[in-house]
């Protein structure tokens, strides 16, 4: 049990590794319920969450489309940790969206400020990484002379 007298997810049990491409790297369900403390509603269900995950990943990668993060080499150890806390970031604010909706009408006007709260600071956190990624593109890097 966790504070708030919820069942705390089995992160062994629940970790499914959601792949990469290849290009961008694999996405781990333990990881993201565990740094980034997913209620257990979401923790548990694991379909939602490898759903919220990909769905993430998914808008990440549509947003560096255009940006050439490397010259056709992988991604080295600094973009792959920006380019997972832009997926896990941007995937926190989703699982945040949905628990708006489903708050108590008692509690509803506190719990939603702090969730429309936290929802900014996660989908800030994810546009924070995105521009960090796109800084390090060797596009736009200049060399001086």
């Amino acid at each position: 049990m966790n504070l708030s007298n919820m069942p705390m997810a089995d992160q062994q049990q629940h970790n499914v590794v959601v792949p990469g491409n290849g290009y961008y790297p694999d996405l781990e369900t333990a990881f993201f319920i565990k740094r980034y403390a997913i209620p257990s509603e979401f923790a548990n269900d694991e379909t939602t969450l490898v759903s919220i995950l990909k769905e993430s990943k998914a808008e990440v990668n549509n947003e560096l489309k255009a940006a050439a993060l490397t010259n056709g080499a992988p991604l080295d150890e600094q973009q792959i940790v920006f380019y997972r806390t832009a997926v896990y970031a941007l995937a926190k604010s989703k699982s945040l969206i949905s628990k708006l909706s489903t708050t108590h009408r008692d509690r509803a006007n506190v719990q939603n400020e702090l969730a429309s709260d936290n929802f900014e600071f996660w989908h800030s956190e994810y546009r924070n990484q995105i521009n960090l990624l796109r800084a390090l593109s060797p596009s736009i890097s200049v060399d001086l002379i």
